[in-house]
């Protein structure tokens, strides 16, 4: 975005033509006390091959808890929450979407994964991923007061998921054992956009998002799901 004041630089075959100080302050990342970043805040939990009552996201720091592949204090490959439950000092975060993404069997076994070969079923990870999104709802709460009640899990697709497109054709002597099966189901359509009426999380301010079930829904094997609030970061500059 250009300075008022400033003219425009030239441009060739796309690329802005830099020959001033003055031209090279429009690409500046800390041109005022404060900037804005396009990211997500994203954090992970574990859904039970019980089933839940509820799922917390965004209590934990990394850092701290527990991460759900590796067991040990979470990562930034489980959250990226750095302050629990809140904002730290000096940012805040616009919200202008909600996504939910369910990742069935991530203990990564034979039987249970997207593809497999043999006698193995995997329709379970599109049964596990049908219960999850046809049930539920999903609350998020900023300070006491809730700001969005929406069910069910099937209202938040993922924006980036995982998809395949395969054909398959097993020919042995013992056809019944030895098949080549794939198959996995996600949710699509729309982001669940709350433009335009987007909510601020200011720094220090509580918030909580929770999914919420009246009734267990059993799975195969354990799962992880994400929560990611989609948006733009605030912060102070370098």
């Amino acid at each position: 975005m250009s300075q008022p004041g400033i003219q425009a630089q030239p441009v060739v075959a796309g690329i802005p033509v830099i020959n001033n100080l003055a031209w090279a302050g429009n690409y500046a990342v800390n041109l005022d006390q404060y900037e804005a970043i396009t990211q997500s805040l994203y954090d992970s939990a574990a859904y039970a091959t019980a089933g839940q009552q509820q799922l917390t996201f965004f209590q934990q720091a990394a850092g701290s808890g527990t991460g759900v592949i590796s067991g040990n204090p979470k990562t930034q490959e489980d959250t990226n929450m750095t302050a629990a439950g809140a904002m730290p000092n000096m940012q805040a975060f616009v919200v202008t979407s909600i996504e939910v993404e369910f990742q069935p069997d991530i203990t990564f076994t034979a039987a249970t994964m997207p593809a497999a070969f043999g006698a193995q079923a995997v329709a379970t990870a599109v049964n596990d991923a049908w219960k999850f999104r046809t049930t539920g709802y999903l609350v998020f709460t900023i300070g006491s007061k809730p700001y969005l009640t929406e069910g069910p899990m099937m209202k938040f697709p993922a924006s980036n998921d995982f998809e395949i497109d395969a054909a398959v054709c097993d020919a042995t002597t013992a056809a019944a054992n030895y098949q080549t099966r794939i198959a996995y189901g996600k949710a699509v359509g729309p982001s669940y956009m709350l433009a335009p009426n987007n909510l601020l999380l200011i720094p220090m301010q509580n918030f909580v998002v929770t999914l919420n079930w009246a009734t267990l829904e059993t799975i195969t094997t354990e799962a992880r799901v994400f929560v990611r609030l989609m948006g733009q970061l605030i912060r102070s500059a370098q």
